[in-house]
């Protein structure tokens, strides 16, 4: 089982202003970032519900993805995944 130390705390040094951290300054660099991580994604999950998650449609493209737009319509990681998808789909379209 993995543990990760979890210490929400409000933090407020520059350049960032007051924020939030989740695992105490004394963690290492590798579990802070597995709490923030973790807590964000809570967070994105509570916000906008698991349906706003998915897995990028690009063929031979396996990384996942976060939907915060308003029409909740994103298919792909990004936006060099969309024009691949979307100039190989043009190209087939004009080869016949």
């Amino acid at each position: 089982m993995l543990e990760i130390p979890m210490h929400p705390h409000l933090s407020d040094h520059e350049p960032h202003g007051l924020h939030m951290h989740y695992a105490p300054p004394s963690s290492r660099l590798p579990d802070r970032f597995r709490a923030t991580t973790l807590m964000n994604l809570a967070e994105l999950v509570v916000e906008h519900g698991l349906g706003r998650t998915g897995v990028c449609a690009a063929e031979g493209c396996d990384r996942v993805y976060a939907d915060t737009s308003r029409a909740g319509r994103r298919r792909f990681c990004s936006e060099a995944c969309a024009n691949r998808t979307n100039v190989a789909a043009f190209r087939a379209r004009h080869r016949t």
